[in-house]
């Protein structure tokens, strides 16, 4: 009799320890169920990110020495060119934009894009949108910008994004970033995008919020 009661004690122990190795089992399998979904949902948001092709940070070149125009695979709608990224029009001056980040060209880069006639860069740099070109190719008109301004980004499907000046000022091309008279750097001020250009010995930038 106390044999049998032994063996049915062992029997429940053992069971009792075989469901609870069993459910620690599960429990580890759904915790690292969750993990990996974790991971994952983090490298989606980490390729989301880098599919915006213009969240790539760069360096900004202090000089925009004239070049050998190039072409670059636009597409006209209407008689309109439009670049990589549309066309900005800005107080009577329109210009086609590159994003030199997506370009087809394999030997594409900022400085070749704003020396082409009808062409200007669109790129990311600190989180920031810029669109930069030479004054001499009609981006002297920010110079002459009053507050308030609005210019707008037109899309080959017919959409527009539109901008209102909230800031213009005399700065300068440090490279790696763009600061005012005083050192304080444009990309740190509140903006949506941000335009530049060359002006007497430094460059005129430009802030604009969406309009």
């Amino acid at each position: 009799m106390k044999r049998y009661l032994r063996l049915i004690l062992c029997t429940i122990i053992l069971s009792l320890s075989i469901f609870a190795m069993f459910r620690i089992d599960i429990k580890a399998k759904v915790m690292d169920e969750n993990v990996s979904n974790t991971k994952l949902d983090i490298l989606k948001m980490e390729k989301f990110t880098v599919a915006k092709a213009s969240l790539v940070e760069r360096t900004i070149p202090k000089s925009i020495p004239t070049m050998k125009s190039t072409t670059y695979h636009t597409k006209q709608t209407n008689g309109v060119k439009y670049g990589t990224f549309g066309r900005l029009y800005v107080s009577g001056h329109s210009v086609a934009l590159y994003d030199y980040n997506v370009n087809t060209m394999s030997n594409s880069s900022l400085q070749t894009i704003v020396n082409a006639q009808d062409s200007a860069a669109y790129y990311t740099n600190h989180g920031k949108l810029i669109i930069a070109d030479h004054n001499y190719q009609g981006f002297n008109v920010l110079a002459s910008l009053n507050e308030g301004t609005t210019s707008y980004i037109k899309f080959e499907d017919g959409s527009i994004v539109r901008y209102r000046l909230i800031k213009r000022a005399r700065g300068i091309n440090t490279g790696p970033d763009l600061v005012d008279t005083n050192g304080n750097s444009f990309f740190s001020m509140s903006s949506d995008i941000i335009m530049y250009t060359c002006y007497d010995n430094g460059i005129m930038v430009t802030l604009w919020v969406l309009a």
